[in-house]
């Protein structure tokens, strides 16, 4: 089915439901209000629905960020599993992620994953929000839907801004791009054995592991995490801080996995040092 005939039925399902919505439409709604354009993109192995955020006051006909780079927002797992059997829906509940975009003074957007968001083809499984949620399928998918963000609204180079497990696809999606400008991760479970071990996980076998990674890392890089997240401790992180000692890092009082990101959002969306 075309993206955009499949964005046409959600957005009518959402329409004569009248309540009963999904996740997806639910996101697409609140992006929606809050002014932003939902864009469908089919740039990647997986069709994606970007919420883009432009410049106030211009033409967007003719907008272009390219005195500056276009800030791409990705989102949390969300819920790829239910118990010990995998989800029918992982999206979030809770867009952390498009919440920040939406507060952030700068042009930005935000990029759906695989499967997600009620967009379902014939290759999607479970195994692509569960065990192979970060593996190279899913990365290069969104590469190339990073890319044509990129190209539509001219911006010369890209920031990455990742909510948990979207800050472990920020840094490999990262090492994927030309042009990257910087990367800032929030709670990110960069050393996804380590976190899985931690937790008792079942490990994502079919995933890449930024801390495994053999890519060198020009950009600037800071990672940010609650002092209080138990979701995704220091020592599950350690092995990534040591093969990237370059890569910044700043706790903050008060905050944990969830709190208080998108309250303080604006204040602490600082760009790394170079």
């Amino acid at each position: 089915m075309n993206i955009r005939v499949a964005l046409n039925a959600v957005l009518a399902a959402t329409l004569l439901l009248a309540g009963c919505t999904s996740p997806g439409q639910r996101l697409d709604q609140r992006a929606r209000e809050a002014g932003l354009e939902v864009v469908p993109i089919e740039a990647g192995t997986f069709p994606s629905i970007v919420y883009l955020k432009r410049s106030a006051g211009v033409d967007h006909a003719n907008d272009s960020t390219a005195s500056g780079p276009v800030t791409i927002f990705l989102e949390s797992d969300g819920i790829p599993w239910l118990g010990r059997t995998p989800s029918d829906d992982p999206t979030t509940r809770e867009p952390v992620a498009l919440e920040m975009l939406m507060r952030s003074p700068a042009p930005g957007a935000y990029v759906t994953r695989p499967c997600y968001n009620s967009l379902r083809s014939d290759k999607c499984n479970f195994e692509l929000w569960t065990g192979a949620r970060y593996s190279i399928e899913v990365v290069e998918s969104m590469v190339a839907t990073v890319r044509e963000v990129q190209r539509r609204v001219g911006a010369k180079s890209v920031a990455l801004v990742g909510y948990s497990g979207g800050g472990t696809l920020a840094v490999l999606i990262a090492e994927r791009l030309e042009d990257v400008a910087s990367v800032v991760t929030i709670g990110a479970n960069l050393d996804t054995d380590a976190w899985t071990d931690h937790h008792q996980y079942l490990r994502l076998s079919q995933s890449l592991n930024p801390a495994l990674s053999d890519q060198p890392h020009l950009w600037p890089e800071l990672h940010l995490r609650g002092a209080n997240d138990l979701v995704v401790p220091p020592a599950t992180t350690e092995r990534y801080f040591a093969r990237y000692p370059r890569a910044q890092q700043r706790t903050l009082e008060g905050f944990d996995h969830v709190c208080c990101w998108v309250r303080d959002w604006p204040s602490i969306s600082v760009t790394p040092a170079p």
